[in-house]
């Protein structure tokens, strides 16, 4: 492989382009190509993400974060409360004191376009729009992929970022099958609101962004409302609903605002609803338009993030899909990308490699996969215990299940073991972890 390599990048989202730009830093001889499925026209996604101090990290280093502060809703803790506004605990979610950033609740597409923008100054980046990857092949001299339009593009290594149902991800693994995406019974609903429609029911003055666990039902018990402009006068609100059986067309639901609104107003809303005013008035303001619906699925982890031959890599949801149950999704993407960044041209640069499949290349390779399914592993079961607590209890009313989570909730939050929790999760340092990982050498990368 060429010390100067040619690199395609599969997938023009939030991770394949902060690869990008930190590959165009520390390895200014590559050639990178990004070819992204959507057109030109549609190039950035929608709704909003909530952005920790590990992804504001990768964010900063891009040198886009302080760009972002003005577009989103910036906090440092989370309320949890139960269904009558009660609250449970505060818990600390960022703060610069602690972990040097607050936390960001934003439009995806304002980190998209910044990102863009800053691709746009570099030379070495082409974006090429409509082309959707049908496969890919490696060989001992290159990888090649072929798209849906007949083209094809050959370089000397290729990032997959192309999200859960990843194309590429199926073209190396010995039984992709194994890696299908698998629904986990459980959806997510939420939309749109104006604070100051429903700030009148907030009668306890309660800081967002609101997180509260009501009674068990068949369908789930939680409600978020969460702002995400800097002046709070924006709110997005959703919730967590178990549906044990997939339907075929979740489109039919995505794309009827009505429906959506009117299995939210069963769940919540009604004289007889349990829920507070607060959760039943933005349920019953709100306005179908602006209604999101997603269903959660996940794939199983792969033993490794690369190809035989390293020529092909994986990061991303093509690699460790997450539910956003635990809002980590994005921020596992973005720790991937500089952390690749920085082993990948630690190999091309330092190491002075002329193939990745050497010997010394792969044992690079292996070492930065090694160390990023630990943190996924890591990531995933403090994900997998916030979906869990937003799971229904099928079908039982005992109230047992709830009371027993009201009283974990206020006990972990009295002994700080959820914000010790965050610091697990908010201290993630790229840099610093392959330096960890290779040495001293990666930090003359910059």
């Amino acid at each position: 492989m060429a010390s100067s390599p040619t690199i395609l990048v599969i997938g023009g989202g939030l991770s394949g382009l902060s690869l990008s730009l930190f590959l165009t830093r520390f390895l200014p001889q590559a050639t990178i190509k990004i070819y992204e499925a959507r057109p030109a026209s549609q190039p950035s996604t929608s709704g909003t993400i909530n952005m920790t101090p590990n992804a504001l990290r990768v964010l900063d280093h891009i040198g886009i974060y302080q760009s972002l502060i003005p577009d989103g809703y910036n906090f440092d803790t989370i309320s949890m409360m139960n269904h009558r506004f009660d609250t449970l605990a505060t818990i600390p979610m960022a703060g610069a004191a602690d972990f040097g950033y607050q936390a960001l609740r934003i439009e995806r597409s304002f980190i998209h376009l910044a990102l863009l923008a800053k691709v746009k100054e570099q030379s070495q980046i082409e974006v090429i729009y409509g082309s959707k990857c049908s496969s890919v092949s490696e060989s001992d001299s290159g990888v090649t992929v072929t798209f849906e339009n007949g083209t094809t593009s050959t370089g000397d290594l290729l990032i997959a970022c192309d999200g859960i149902h990843s194309t590429v991800r199926k073209s190396f693994m010995a039984n992709p099958e194994d890696h299908d995406p698998k629904y986990m019974q459980q959806v997510s609903i939420g939309g749109f609101i104006s604070t100051s429609e429903i700030e009148k029911y907030n009668t306890k003055n309660a800081t967002y962004p609101m997180m509260m666990f009501g009674p068990e039902s068949e369908t789930g018990a939680n409600f978020m409302i969460w702002p995400y402009t800097r002046a709070g006068d924006e709110v997005t609100f959703f919730t967590t609903i178990s549906k044990p059986d997939e339907e075929e067309d979740w489109k039919s639901y995505a794309g009827d605002g009505l429906k959506l609104k009117e299995l939210l107003t069963s769940v919540f809303g009604g004289d007889d609803s349990p829920w507070n005013e607060m959760v039943r008035k933005t349920v019953e303001l709100s306005d179908p338009e602006r209604y999101r619906f997603w269903a959660f699925y996940l794939h199983n982890l792969p033993d490794k993030f690369y190809s035989e031959k390293a020529r092909i890599i994986i990061i991303g949801d093509a690699a460790h899909a997450m539910p956003p149950s635990g809002g980590q999704g994005g921020a596992m993407a973005f720790e991937d990308a500089e952390s690749l960044a920085y082993a990948l041209s630690y190999a091309y640069g330092t190491s002075k490699l002329e193939k990745l499949d050497k010997p010394q290349g792969l044992e690079i390779v292996q070492k930065w996969s090694e160390h990023r399914i630990a943190r996924i592993k890591t990531i995933q079961e403090l994900n997998k215990r916030m979906s869990d607590m937003r799971k229904g209890n099928s079908g039982s009313t005992s109230g047992m299940m709830f009371t027993f989570k009201v009283w974990v909730i206020w006990i972990l939050g009295l002994l700080g073991v959820l914000g010790r929790t965050r610091r697990v999760i908010n201290d993630y340092n790229a840099k610093q972890e392959m330096i960890n990982l290779f040495g001293e050498d990666v930090a003359k990368l910059e």
